[in-house]
């Protein structure tokens, strides 16, 4: 049998947390999502963005989690495969996968500025996914 870690409540909050401080020190206005590794939400926060970058925040986390890989490397992929656009995938830069001793336990999605600050913010929360210790 198999056992791999996975994100708790205080995880998430502290991951949210670090995403939330980047985001309000760039005084930028995003929506923050958090899944597991199935891509299930876990955590949304819009910090007075739009309403339409709640689906491509999650859309973008689901995407990084399921994939295994940030969703911006979906995206290039498919310029030269059309055809990944058939998966249930947003591909579409600005998350992240939170990966943890060979596993991914997860993924950070954020939208609502340009893709490279969306990635910005995310990058935050999986650089203090890095100091954290997780339960297995």
């Amino acid at each position: 049998m198999r056992h791999r870690p996975e994100l708790t409540a205080p995880d998430v909050r502290a991951l949210a947390e670090a995403c939330r401080e980047e985001a309000s020190r760039q005084d930028w206005a995003v929506t923050i999502s958090i899944v597991d590794a199935g891509g299930h939400l876990l955590h949304l926060e819009r910090l007075d963005s739009r309403p339409s970058t709640v689906a491509a925040a999650i859309g973008k986390a689901r995407t990084a989690a399921l994939m295994q890989m940030p969703s911006g490397d979906l995206e290039r992929a498919v310029t030269g495969n059309p055809a990944l656009l058939a998966l249930d995938a947003l591909p579409l830069r600005g998350a992240l996968p939170l990966g943890w001793g060979g596993a991914v336990l997860g993924a950070i999605g954020v939208s609502g500025v340009k893709p490279e600050q969306d990635e910005q913010v995310a990058r935050r929360g999986v650089e203090r996914l890095a100091t954290m210790t997780i339960a297995d």
